[in-house]
């Protein structure tokens, strides 16, 4: 199944960065609460809400260990299956959940865990599918997504360039619309670590759209990412940190997200052109600051202009320096008072 509206054409025309708000499991298998984080995060500004599917028993063995980020305190009796499990949403009520984010006009995507889930989004029309940083080496999966002709969007996480030319290079066999984020898969990440120059590796390595998926715990690397060239930034959402849930404490919430928003809108803003101009609110300055030619004393009709007649000094709505000489060796035609500035009319 192909959708025809091209989701990443979207993110990439959009006027302002484009933002998803990875609401994942935060919503601990509430559909109630993550209706209320969609409410949130579009109140907030966010362009997209992201859920994450899957069936826990089609992809997390009982031997399947746990990241430290999920052995919190809460957390350190449960094996990493249950926790996931807990947080299991039906396919029917993810299909609730995109129903819902178009009511109130927000874009919705899912990232499928395994394959069957995979074929669950597909068959509720998903306008893309978003394949996360622990799927990029798993081929048949990612052969699978490729085969929808849906639009891709890529985490990187934990990989080198092999690994990431390999993934790249199924979806472009097929033709998929294609879209690259950089990550860091830690919960939350360091700055350190966040590894912004890639971005402009992969935009000139792959020729495709780039964006950051950012676990970082400041707005500093998302607003790197847009000066580096990047269109799209996804983020951890919460309405609130005291949530139980081992996402909770990587996640922004309401407040951060809307500070996020307006900063990622005015570091694309500050950007501006690649050529050097004198902007109109330097108008202003530019005369009060700038310097210009004037008489260093009384010039009175008749008199050859000398260097020595000439000082250089504000304001600058005068003749600027290029005409020293050209005025160097005229005749004033009128008096020309101390620090009054030359105008090219006053010489013959």
């Amino acid at each position: 199944m192909k959708n025809n509206n091209n989701f990443i054409e979207k993110i990439v025309t959009s006027q302002n960065p484009y933002f998803i708000a990875e609401i994942g499991i935060n919503h601990n298998g509430s559909v109630h609460l993550a209706k209320k984080m969609i409410e949130s995060a579009a109140k907030n500004g966010a362009d997209c809400v992201k859920f994450q599917s899957f069936i826990a028993d089609e992809y997390i063995s009982t031997f399947a260990e746990k990241a430290s980020y999920q052995d919190e305190k809460e957390y350190s009796s449960k094996s990493q299956k249950e926790i996931i499990k807990e947080c299991e949403l039906t396919i029917k009520e993810m299909e609730d959940l995109k129903d819902y984010s178009s009511s109130i006009n927000i874009d919705f995507l899912s990232t499928p865990f395994e394959i069957t889930s995979l074929e669950n989004l597909v068959n509720i029309n998903v306008s893309a599918l978003k394949i996360s940083s622990c799927n990029l080496t798993n081929y048949p999966f990612l052969k699978r997504a490729a085969e929808t002709g849906l639009p891709i969007l890529l985490s990187t996480g934990m990989a080198n360039m092999e690994e990431v030319d390999k993934a790249v290079k199924i979806f472009k066999d097929k033709n998929n619309s294609l879209l690259i984020f950089q990550c860091t898969s830690n919960y939350p990440s360091s700055i350190k670590n966040s590894n912004i120059n890639v971005i402009k590796t992969y935009i000139d390595r792959y020729n495709v759209p780039v964006g950051l998926s950012d676990h970082t715990q400041s707005n500093i690397a998302a607003v790197t990412a847009i000066a580096s060239g990047a269109v799209v930034v996804e983020k951890h959402f919460t309405v609130s940190r005291d949530l139980p849930g081992i996402d909770q404490n990587a996640s922004i919430n309401p407040k951060e997200l809307n500070q996020l928003i307006s900063d990622l809108k005015d570091s694309r803003l500050s950007l501006g052109s690649y050529e050097k101009f004198r902007s109109d609110e330097e108008e202003d300055t530019f005369n009060a600051l700038r310097r210009s030619l004037v008489a260093s004393r009384d010039i009175f009709p008749g008199e050859v202009i000398e260097e020595s007649m000439i000082s250089i000094m504000r304001p600058g709505n005068g003749l600027s320096t290029n005409y020293i000489d050209k005025i160097i060796g005229k005749k004033a035609k009128q008096t020309i008072n101390k620090y009054q500035l030359f105008r090219i009319e006053d010489f013959i």
